[in-house]
């Protein structure tokens, strides 16, 4: 019983990380980026609300109805960072460093897990694609920090 609790608990934790995430890429295409950046950081907006879904679905099939609350009402109501006052470097610099936080979950959550089940082949796809698009968010941010802004459109 203590398994099914661990895994309960890590999937409420990706599924919390991906609410944040959400609300990260949504600050950051609001932003005054090059247009790679705004398709990476659109892409991820997708992506963490479709991984959302499926870690809601994954969680509702595997939570105890007695025990285990709705996934909306562990949800932490504010999110400790303000989108307007952050600079663009460190907003994007943020969304990497938490892309990095979900693998490391999904690590956590692949070894509860066995090996043939549906929700471990689907939490191997979620990694690869957020590996995929946590290496360009990152080269595409350091890109910034080295001052190349390739592709940057400006609007007058």
């Amino acid at each position: 019983m203590s398994d099914a609790r661990n895994i309960v608990r890590c999937v409420a934790r990706i599924w919390r990380m991906y609410k944040r995430q959400e609300s990260l890429f949504r600050s950051a295409m609001g932003l005054d980026t090059s247009s790679k950046l705004r398709r990476i950081c659109s892409n991820g907006y997708m992506m963490a609300l479709l991984f959302k879904k499926d870690v809601g679905n994954m969680y509702e099939s595997i939570k105890s109805n007695l025990d285990d609350g709705e996934l909306s009402s562990i949800v932490r109501s504010a999110d400790d960072f303000d989108g307007e006052s952050i600079d663009q470097h460190a907003l994007l610099s943020e969304i990497a460093l938490h892309q990095q936080t979900i693998l490391e979950e999904y690590r956590a959550l692949l070894t509860q897990l066995d090996q043939d089940s549906d929700a471990a082949r689907a939490c191997s796809e979620h990694m690869d694609k957020l590996a995929f698009l946590e290496s360009s968010l990152t080269r595409e941010v350091s890109g910034m920090r080295d001052g190349r802004h390739e592709g940057l459109s400006i609007v007058a």
